[in-house]
C-alpha cells in the first residue's frame, strides 16, 4: 500500500463486499438436533419427550426447569411456550437393534456417522436426521414421514389409536416450517383454554342448579307447614278442653268454617270437612259427667238433689 513495491492489494481488500452467510455443518447439526437434549445439551435418555414445536427434550430437564426456571442459562428462549408437563408428550420410541454403546455420537468425530439410538417401527430407518420423523401427539409413537405416505390410515401404524391430521407434530421441522408450526401451537393452546372455561362455566351452571333444585324442598315444608298452621286456627279441635262448646255450636261453627275453607283452598276445606266430621262423631260419642247425669235421670228431675233438698 506504499507503493515501495513491498505488497499487492487485492479487490476484496479495496472494495466491501456483502459477506455471505455462514454455512453451517449439517453433520454436526444433526448430532445436535437429534442426539441431544435441546434444553440440558446433554446426550438423550429414556424417557424422552417432545413439545408441539418438535425438540426433543429429557424429561428429567424438562422437570428441573419447570421447578426452576433459570436452571438453564437460555431456557427461557427454549422452552418458553412450556408451562407444565401438560405441553410435551412422552415419546414411544423403537430402539435400534443394531446400536451399541460404542457408537455414541461425538462431536470430536464428528466426521463419522453415528448409529442412532432409535429407529422407525416400520421402516426400521434410523433417526438420525437424515430422514424427516413425525410423532403423534395422542398415543407418543414416533413414525418416519415415508411410512406416513406409504401407508395413509386414520389410526396409528404402532398402536392403532385414532388420530386427526392436526395431530401430527414433526421432528426438528425446518426454519420455514417452524413458523407456520408455532402459529398451530398458539391456536391449539387458545383452543383448550376456551374449552376449560367452557368446562368451567358448564360446572357453575349445573352447580347453581343443583342448589336451587335442593331448595325446593324446604320451599314446600314452609308452605305446608304454614297451611298446617291455618289449618289448626280455624279448626275447633285447636281449643282447649275447657273452652269447648256445645255439639250445637260445633255444628254452626263448622258449616259457618266450610264455605270459607273451600274458598280459600280446596284442600285445606276437605281436610277440614273431614276433621268437622271426626270432632262431630267425637263430640256425641262423648260421656256425660256424673254432675250432669245427677241432674237428669231418663228426662226426669231425680228425687234428691242440690236443688229440692
Amino acid at each position: 500500500m506504499g507503493c515501495d513495491g513491498g505488497s499487492i492489494p487485492k479487490r476484496d481488500e479495496l472494495v466491501k463486499q456483502k459477506q455471505k452467510a455462514a454455512k453451517v455443518d449439517q453433520n454436526i447439526l444433526n448430532q445436535v438436533q437429534w442426539f441431544s437434549c435441546a434444553l440440558s445439551k446433554k446426550a438423550l435418555s429414556a424417557p424422552i419427550v417432545s413439545c408441539g414445536l418438535g425438540k426433543l427434550y429429557n424429561r428429567d430437564a424438562i422437570l428441573e426447569f419447570l421447578l426452576d426456571r433459570s436452571a438453564y442459562g437460555d431456557g427461557d428462549l427454549i422452552c418458553k411456550h412450556i408451562k407444565s408437563l401438560k405441553d410435551v408428550v412422552t415419546l414411544k420410541l423403537e430402539p435400534n437393534p443394531s446400536f451399541s454403546e460404542s457408537h455414541s455420537p461425538s462431536l470430536t468425530y464428528h466426521d463419522q456417522e453415528p448409529v442412532a439410538r432409535y429407529v422407525c417401527p416400520i421402516t426400521m430407518k434410523e433417526m438420525n436426521g437424515k430422514k424427516r420423523f413425525v410423532y403423534l401427539d395422542t398415543c407418543g409413537c414416533v413414525l418416519s414421514e415415508n411410512a406416513m405416505k406409504e401407508i395413509p390410515s386414520k389410526s396409528c401404524l404402532k398402536c392403532t389409536k385414532p388420530f386427526e391430521p392436526v395431530n401430527v407434530i414433526t421432528l426438528n421441522p425446518k426454519p420455514e416450517e417452524l413458523e407456520a408450526m408455532e402459529t398451530a401451537l398458539a391456536e391449539k393452546q387458545a383452543r383448550i383454554l376456551a374449552e376449560k372455561k367452557e368446562k368451567k362455566k358448564a360446572k357453575a351452571n349445573k352447580k347453581e342448579l343443583e342448589t336451587m333444585n335442593s331448595a325446593d324442598p324446604s320451599m314446600l315444608s314452609t308452605t305446608s307447614s304454614s297451611k298446617r298452621k291455618l289449618d289448626e286456627s280455624t279448626t275447633p279441635g285447636a281449643h282447649s278442653n275447657q273452652d269447648q262448646p256445645s255439639k250445637r255450636q260445633h255444628v254452626s261453627m263448622l258449616t259457618a268454617v266450610k264455605p270459607s275453607l273451600s274458598s280459600t283452598h280446596s284442600l285445606t276445606a276437605a281436610v277440614a270437612a273431614k276433621v268437622a266430621e271426626q270432632m262431630a262423631a267425637n263430640a256425641s260419642m262423648r260421656p256425660k259427667s256424673s254432675a250432669i247425669q245427677s241432674l237428669y235421670n231418663n228426662g226426669r228431675i231425680s228425687k234428691e238433689n242440690f236443688m229440692n233438698r
